[in-house]
């Protein structure tokens, strides 16, 4: 057996795994799923600091 078969069999049985466990633990999952979206995302966004700031000129 050659290395990349052995690689390619251990990560099937962990997807196997991992598919089992994401249906006894769908909640988690989609926790899970949540977290990396909204971390994906925050990464997008860039926060830019404006010159004037709209509550200081209404004072």
């Amino acid at each position: 057996m050659s290395f990349p078969m052995i690689l390619r069999t251990v990560f099937e049985i962990a997807l196997f795994a991992a598919i089992i466990w994401g249906f006894f633990h769908e909640d988690r999952l989609a926790a899970f799923e949540r977290r990396v979206f909204c971390s994906l995302r925050r990464k997008k966004l860039k926060v830019i600091k404006p010159a004037v700031s709209h509550f200081e000129t209404v004072k």
